[in-house]
C-alpha cells in the first residue's frame, strides 16, 4: 500500500473516532416513555437504527434508518405494520420519515380515514419537530465488509464466445457521521481471460468518500458530493444532485464531475494530473402500475463525445431489469442490457459496533450489445451505486410494499 493510502486510512479512522464522539451520541429507549418507549423499542429490535420519535394529540412522528434490510422498501414496510399494530386505533396520523445514513429521504403518512399509507419525497414540519429528540441506536461509527462479486464479459474474438474477468471485491463502508460515508474496496482476481496483466493482480477498487445532503429549506433537493477513486480508471470529484417534481411520478438528476485518469499497477497509484469536466443531465418518469422507469439522459460522457442516452428499467421486488440505447455525435448507436439483483441475505441484523460482513446488497451485470470499446463510457462513485440502489426511495415503489 502506497504511503498516501496509508495516510487516507488513518485519517478516516480518526475521522471516525472524532464523529463517534461528537456525533455518534445514542441514548437507551428510557429516553422515551410511554408508547413512544415502546415503539422505539420494538424498531430496534427489529434492527432499525438512527431512531427517532415525538408524538402530541394529532399525529405520532418518527424517523428511522432500515439498517438490517437490504432493501429500504421491505424494511419500511415492517415498521409501519409494528407502529400500526403498537398504536392500534387511536384515530392519529402517524409520520415516519425514511433515513439514509442520518439524511432524511422519504415520508411515510397513515391517514387514520381511509386507513392506508402514502409515500412522498417532500418533508413538512415533522422532520424539525423530531429532528431534536432522543437519538436510539445510532449508525455513526459503524462498519460493514461487504463481498461485491463482479463478472464481466466481452465478445471480440470469432472463435470464442465470451473472454471473462471473475472478481470478488471487498468493501470496507464505514458510516462517519450523518450523510458521510467511507468506502474502501479491494479486488481480488479469481479468473482472468483476456482483460490484461493489470487485472490479475491484487489491487484496490473505488476509494471514496461521500457527503449526502438535503437542502435545508424543504425545496426537494437532495444530493451527494463525492471525492475519490471511481470506476472505469477515473479520480477526481463528482456532484449528483436530485429534484423532484409534485407529480412524483417526474423527476430530473444530473451528476457533474472534475475527473483524471488513473489506473492501480498492484497497490502503485498512476495518474494523469490533466483534469477535465463531465456532466450529464437526466428526465426521469415511472410509471408505478408496472413499475417501469423511463429515463432520457444527455450526456458528455467519459472520452468528451456528447450525445443522448435512453433507458427503460423494470423494477421487480429484488431485481432490477433494464434496456438502453445511446447515440452521440462521434459514434454509431449502440444498445444493450443490464440487470441487478439482491443478494440473500436479506436482512442481517448487527452486533453492536463489531464489523457486520455479509455479501454485497446486490449484484449485476451489463451487456453490451455492439461491442463498442471506447466511446459511451461511464463511472460511477461508489461501490454501491446501479440501477437497482438509485429506486430505494422512490415513493411510487415503496408504496407498491405498503398497500
Amino acid at each position: 500500500m502506497t504511503k498516501i493510502m496509508k495516510i487516507a486510512v488513518l485519517s478516516v479512522l480518526l475521522l471516525s473516532a472524532f464523529a463517534m464522539r461528537a456525533w455518534g451520541g445514542s441514548m437507551p429507549v428510557g429516553a422515551y416513555d410511554g408508547v413512544l418507549a415502546s415503539i422505539v423499542g420494538s424498531l430496534e429490535q427489529r434492527g432499525f437504527s438512527n431512531i427517532r420519535a415525538s408524538e402530541s394529540p394529532e399525529r405520532v412522528v418518527l424517523a428511522l434508518e432500515c439498517d438490517s434490510y437490504k432493501i429500504p422498501s421491505e424494511g419500511f414496510a415492517v415498521a409501519c405494520a409494528l407502529v400500526r399494530d403498537i398504536l392500534g386505533d387511536d384515530g392519529r396520523v402517524i409520520k415516519i420519515i425514511g433515513l439514509n445514513i442520518g439524511v432524511p429521504e422519504v415520508t411515510m403518512t397513515f391517514d387514520p380515514g381511509s386507513g392506508t399509507w402514502s409515500t412522498t419525497r417532500r418533508l413538512d414540519d415533522s422532520w424539525d419537530e423530531v429532528r431534536s429528540q432522543p437519538r436510539v441506536a445510532s449508525s455513526v461509527g459503524k462498519t460493514d465488509i461487504l463481498i461485491y462479486p463482479q463478472v464481466s464479459l466481452k465478445n471480440l474474438i470469432i472463435n470464442q464466445v465470451y473472454q471473462s474477468l471473475w472478481q470478488l471485491s471487498p468493501a470496507l463502508e464505514v458510516s462517519l457521521w450523518p450523510g458521510m460515508k467511507f468506502t474502501y474496496q479491494l479486488k481480488l482476481p479469481v479468473y482472468n481471460d483476456g482483460y490484461g496483466q493489470l487485472e490479475s493482480k491484487i489491487h484496490p477498487g473505488m476509494i471514496s468518500l461521500s457527503q449526502r445532503f438535503r437542502d435545508p429549506w424543504h425545496l426537494n433537493i437532495n444530493g451527494k458530493l463525492t471525492l475519490g477513486y471511481f470506476s472505469n480508471n477515473r479520480y477526481g470529484a463528482a456532484l449528483e444532485m436530485e429534484y423532484w417534481f409534485p407529480d412524483e411520478r417526474f423527476w430530473v438528476d444530473t451528476q457533474l464531475a472534475y475527473l483524471g485518469n488513473s489506473y492501480w499497477d498492484g497497490f502503485i497509484f498512476r495518474y494523469d494530473r490533466n483534469m477535465y469536466f463531465r456532466w450529464n443531465v437526466a428526465f426521469n418518469c415511472y410509471i408505478p402500475m408496472i413499475d417501469t422507469q423511463f429515463i432520457l439522459r444527455a450526456q458528455r460522457f467519459l472520452l468528451g463525445d456528447i450525445g443522448l442516452k435512453y433507458e427503460m428499467i423494470r423494477h421487480f421486488n429484488r431485481c432490477s431489469v433494464g434496456l438502453y440505447a445511446e447515440k452521440s455525435l462521434h459514434a454509431d448507436m449502440n444498445v444493450g442490457f443490464r440487470f441487478q439483483i439482491a443478494l440473500p441475505p436479506y436482512r442481517h441484523a448487527r452486533n453492536g459496533y463489531r464489523p457486520r460482513v455479509s455479501l454485497s446488497r446486490q449484484m449485476g451485470m451489463s451487456y453490451n450489445a455492439n461491442n463498442e470499446q471506447y466511446y459511451y463510457k461511464e463511472f460511477r462513485t461508489e461501490a454501491s451505486d446501479n440501477i437497482m440502489s438509485r429506486n430505494y426511495f422512490n415513493p411510487c415503489y415503496i408504496n407498491s410494499y405498503l398497500q
